[in-house]
């Protein structure tokens, strides 16, 4: 009888154990599983964060040129919003599609 009680706890004990490591490692929200999809995810909004800092870094270079009214750089903008010099002539082409 003892034997039985015994080994009935053994049982419960290691299904419990079975149990909480499967819950804790596969399902939980700090499994492994989970911390792995966490990091892949850190490191990629790291990397949106990085290169957003270098587009700032740049965007403020160019402020910075456009207030020390640099020639090429105001040159530049104005041609990006169509702007062309006393004249220059626009030549337009368009492209014909093949069907």
């Amino acid at each position: 009888m003892k034997k039985k009680k015994r080994n009935m706890r053994v049982i419960v004990f290691v299904s419990v154990i079975a149990f909480l490591t499967y819950y804790l490692f596969l399902r939980g929200d700090y499994s492994i599983f989970k911390l792995y999809q966490n990091k892949k995810e850190y490191e990629k909004t790291q990397q949106e964060i990085d290169e957003l800092r270098i587009g700032i870094e740049r965007q403020k270079e160019i402020n910075e040129k456009l207030k020390n009214k640099d020639p090429l750089e105001m040159e530049k903008k104005a041609r990006e919003k169509g702007m062309v010099k006393d004249g220059e002539t626009i030549y337009k082409y368009e492209i014909e599609k093949e069907n």
